[in-house]
């Protein structure tokens, strides 16, 4: 593949020393509930499921366990009166209260994520699209109305208890948002929506770290491009799945977040393979993150420590109650020794 001369300078200009290694923070991705996606935080609240992912995090090695909050087509928890924002679900701000409270008991911080970037093909274009269209782009003053209503009760909840939280992803993979075309001007209005949101986490919530994550196949591309810079985020998140166990472009993207002064996370992190081959899991798991330490990333997240959808099984550290042999590479990973073949961690 032929590269623009920019790009061939760019790369010969990022090829620096690597950083020291320093100590990796690692953790899982569990994102919803399975079989409550966009109910997990409201009417399909399962105190006992969300315990018991604690704990496995915890059992896991994990220090850390990234929840999703607004989840599915209709944005779960919001208020909306026809197309305009107008509050949050009191079940969701409770939930969220209680899940913060778990988690805290548990050791384990959360990782929080806003909103999810993707629209899957599935999904209608009907009111739920056009809300989300408003949102996005300030139309009506819907985005602001959506910061103040939506987004500030919710930071209200997480600034009880600022030990548990150990960021705010405002958008999960923003490419998907630009792929699904909800901004006209394409990463123009995704850079002015995720600047507006953030300014709006640091002045509700300061202390509270803020990012927006990277993903798809471009994760590494956009982050070397800019598109990720000056909008007020405390540290960088890409995403990346390979069976190689490298992170694409990792040494580019960990000198990049150097230079700019900034942290970088591998938010999330798998097998690219849809088979189901635990031995393939747990080389790619071992690979990326030594290749995450070595760089100099400051954390790495697997997706996913439950999975139980047919067509996601790969990516699971569980077989029901039985952990995977991935499961003790994390441990190893955060200075555990490894679990007995037959030990459970339910």
């Amino acid at each position: 593949m032929r590269l623009p001369v920019f790009s061939l300078l760019f790369l010969l200009l990022a090829w620096g020393p690597l950083a020291d290694a320093q100590e990796l923070t690692v953790g899982y991705n569990q994102a919803w509930i399975d079989g409550s996606y966009g109910h997990d935080l409201t009417d399909r609240f399962d105190r006992g499921a969300w315990e018991r992912i604690l704990r496995r995090t915890r059992v896991g090695g994990g220090s850390v366990v990234r929840v999703w909050i607004l989840e599915g087509l209709a944005k779960e928890g919001v208020v909306w009166d026809g197309h305009r924002p107008e509050g949050v679900e009191p079940a969701l701000l409770a939930n969220l209260r209680t899940l913060a409270g778990l988690a805290e008991a548990e050791g384990v911080r959360i990782y929080w994520t806003l909103l999810d970037g993707n629209w899957p093909d599935h999904w209608p274009k009907g009111i739920e699209f056009e809300r989300w269209f408003n949102v996005l782009n300030d139309a009506y003053g819907h985005g602001a109305r959506f910061r103040a209503r939506v987004l500030g009760p919710i930071l209200g909840v997480l600034r009880e208890r600022p030990q548990v939280n150990y960021a705010l992803d405002l958008m999960n993979e923003v490419q998907g948002g630009v792929r699904g075309h909800v901004w006209p001007d394409d990463w123009t209005g995704a850079r002015r929506f995720v600047a507006a949101m953030s300014g709006f986490v640091h002045a509700q919530a300061p202390g509270l770290k803020v990012t927006a994550s990277g993903g798809h196949h471009t994760a590494a591309w956009d982050l070397l491009r800019g598109r990720f810079d000056g909008l007020g985020l405390d540290f960088y998140d890409v995403h990346a799945y390979s069976d190689r166990g490298k992170i694409p472009f990792g040494r580019f993207v960990a000198r990049h977040a150097r230079c700019k002064g900034l942290p970088i996370v591998l938010g999330e992190f798998g097998q690219k393979r849809a088979e189901l081959d635990p031995a393939l899991q747990a080389r790619v798991v071992r690979g990326m993150l030594a290749d995450a330490k070595r760089l100099g990333f400051s954390a790495a997240f697997a997706w996913r420590l439950e999975d139980a959808q047919a067509h996601d099984l790969r990516f699971s550290f569980y077989d029901g109650d039985r952990p995977r042999p991935a499961l003790n590479v994390m441990r190893a990973a955060a200075g555990l020794p490894a679990l007995a073949p037959s030990a459970g961690a339910s």
